[in-house]
């Protein structure tokens, strides 16, 4: 099985020697979890998108953009969405990936009136996926975003949710999975954005962000649900 990983930004480049790009970061999260996972990295803000069958299963990566900015690679990735549904290649969305694909397939997304969220923050489950741990009751995953979905698309199944972000992650069928947070980030990665951000993102919310990064993250667990997701039919 081979994943295709849309990258969707450019890490800055004082961050990207430690760190590399954000499809560099799915990669080795995979490899880590489940050694031998065979990916391929696009650049989807690019001139083209791949062939939808070039892989077996497409992750869609964040970014520092808005699905509903008016950019032409964010149209055609847009349109690109419903085509590779149509050839059976699962989706994965995480972050700006999970925005895009909630309003390519029908749902809202915009600023939140809550703000920012960054670091660590807890959701819960409320509709367990099959793929996700036996048990599993809540995700405690890495964040940085202000845009979030407000609307769900037609079809979708919630499952997770907060106060701050009520809706989480969604799944459609076998199709699409997303989740807000981003399971990729290292720790570091994310508290280097933090830092940066402070002023941007206000005192009370990078308070909060550090007070998260003292406790564990369900990195790794999640990464493992998106490759059971994304492996399901093959």
């Amino acid at each position: 099985m081979v994943i295709g990983i849309l990258d969707c930004d450019k890490v800055d480049p004082a961050l990207a020697v430690d760190y590399g790009q954000y499809g560099e970061m799915f990669e080795a999260g995979f490899n880590r979890v489940r050694p031998g996972t065979t990916c391929r990295l696009y650049d989807a803000q690019g001139d083209a998108l791949p062939e939808v069958t070039e892989c077996d299963a497409w992750v869609i990566s964040g970014s520092r953009h808005s699905a509903y900015e008016p950019l032409e690679w964010i149209q055609r990735l847009s349109a690109w969405v419903p085509q590779a549904m149509a050839a059976d290649r699962p989706i994965a969305g995480i972050c700006f990936g999970h925005q895009l694909l909630a309003q390519a397939l029908g749902g809202q997304v915009a600023k939140a009136t809550q703000g920012w969220g960054m670091g660590p923050y807890e959701t819960r489950v409320v509709s367990p996926a099959p793929w996700f741990p036996a048990g599993i009751d809540r995700w405690f995953l890495l964040s940085s975003h202000q845009d979030q979905v407000q609307t769900l698309p037609a079809g979708a199944t919630l499952l997770a949710s907060s106060d701050f972000c009520p809706n989480y992650s969604f799944v459609i069928e076998d199709k699409v999975f997303t989740v807000q947070g981003h399971p990729e980030f290292p720790v570091g990665y994310n508290r280097a954005l933090a830092d940066k951000r402070r002023a941007q993102i206000g005192e009370a919310v990078y308070r909060q962000a550090q007070a998260g990064f003292a406790r564990p993250v369900d990195s790794d667990r999640f990464l493992a649900s998106i490759l059971d997701f994304l492996q399901r039919r093959y």
